[in-house]
């Protein structure tokens, strides 16, 4: 008796022991009663080997697996107030452990696969290639670049790529709590502010969150702040990246000609604010829309959420950090974190001869549109810190 002699039931079970997707699909393409097989093939287990083979055929690693199941993953984490908090270490401990969650509980078929692999040329490439125009190497090779050849001229390291993904990841971890306020008769469950700063804190790390800002928690030292880690390998300033994307004049224009389409913007205040957001924090098949002509499949889904915005008559409610205030719901990389980063560390940058280090603790303070509850700046001490790279 030879291989193929055997039961389709025991073909079947093959996978589970191969080592990676490459093996699945050089397996199951060799003839017809294997790739018969192998249609049997749970979505799970083929995950589990694209995660076996994330660091060849789906980089980056490991971005590009989150981006496509993390909407799975946020749907079980709303389930219940135990998964979101697995959730929530998942985050603290950083993205590989994000991507193992994703792996233990999402799943993802081969079809979805190859209609991801064609989003890289005609979508995922190009936003890439503006983030690198508004952020990356091109932006840097423009000409006289310090003496006006750009108007926003600054020293910064920008991951095009990188930071693209961390934008999708964040849309599709967090566009259905956006959703369900917009739905409060639907009572659908949603993610507080808190979960979603833990997501920016320990899954788009940054050497300058380490060092924290007035008004804000101190990230915990796990993940990427390990005290050893955060020494032999120190965070890249993703979040300073961050900050300049979202508010280049190219990423700006691209998402005004997507609102333009679907009834263009509100006069300035909280329902622009919200209106901005929800737009931009649509994941994966939302950044489609920047691209010409792709906006038709979201049009239904953006007009009903403005016409939700439209129809507020109270300003939802705002969470103070500093002294500044920040709708719940906003998009907090945009809204809140570059505020804070001009509170704790552009505010201090002339200070070139001390480092800037963290604050003591602190806690979110939740407000009304009228209570104001102030939080005195504490004091910078520029030289405590055990862990700052000698």
């Amino acid at each position: 008796m030879n291989l193929l002699d055997l039961p389709v039931e025991l073909l079947s079970l093959i996978p589970l022991h191969l080592r990676d997707i490459e093996d699945f699909t050089n397996a199951s393409s060799s003839c017809r009663t294997l790739r018969n097989a192998f249609l049997k093939t749970q979505p799970n287990q083929i995950l589990r080997l694209a995660a076996a083979s994330s660091r060849v055929f789906f980089r980056p690693d490991p971005y590009f697996l989150i981006a496509a199941t993390a909407r799975q993953v946020s749907d079980w984490a709303l389930e219940s107030h135990e998964n979101a908090e697995v959730l929530r270490a998942a985050f603290m401990v950083g993205v590989d452990a994000l991507l193992a969650l994703c792996v233990e509980q999402a799943s993802i078929t081969l079809e979805e696969i190859r209609r991801l692999h064609l989003m890289r040329f005609s979508t995922l490439n190009p936003v890439a290639d503006l983030i690198d125009k508004a952020a990356g190497a091109q932006w840097y090779s423009a000409p006289n670049f310090w003496d006006g050849g750009v108007s926003d001229a600054a020293t910064i390291f920008c991951n095009p790529t990188r930071t693209m993904y961390q934008i999708i990841i964040y849309g599709e971890l967090f566009s259905s709590s956006f959703q369900a306020f917009l739905e409060p008769e639907k009572s659908f469950p949603r993610f507080d502010i808190h979960m979603r700063l833990d997501f920016i804190r320990y899954c788009i790390p940054d050497y300058i969150c380490f060092l924290g800002a007035p008004g804000m928690e101190r990230p915990k030292e796990v993940g990427p702040y390990d005290p050893v880690k955060i020494v032999e390998e120190r965070p890249e300033h993703d979040q300073v990246a961050m900050r300049h994307v979202l508010l280049c004049r190219r990423w700006r224009e691209a998402w005004e000609e997507v609102r333009r389409q679907v009834g263009g913007d509100f006069e300035d205040g909280w329902r622009q604010d919200m209106w901005k957001s929800f737009v931009e924090c649509q994941g994966l098949h939302g950044l489609e829309m920047i691209r010409p002509g792709n906006v038709e499949p979201m049009r239904e889904r953006l007009l009903s959420a403005r016409r939700s915005i439209e129809g507020l008559e109270i300003q939802p409610q705002r969470y103070k950090f500093g002294s500044n205030y920040q709708i719940a719901l906003a998009f907090v990389l945009k809204r809140i974190f570059p505020i804070v980063f001009t509170m704790g560390y552009l505010e201090h940058s002339s200070r070139s001869s001390e480092d800037v280090v963290a604050s003591p603790p602190r806690h979110y303070i939740p407000l009304d549109s009228t209570r104001v509850v102030e939080i005195s700046r504490p004091k910078l001490n520029p030289r405590s810190s055990p862990y700052t790279p000698k």
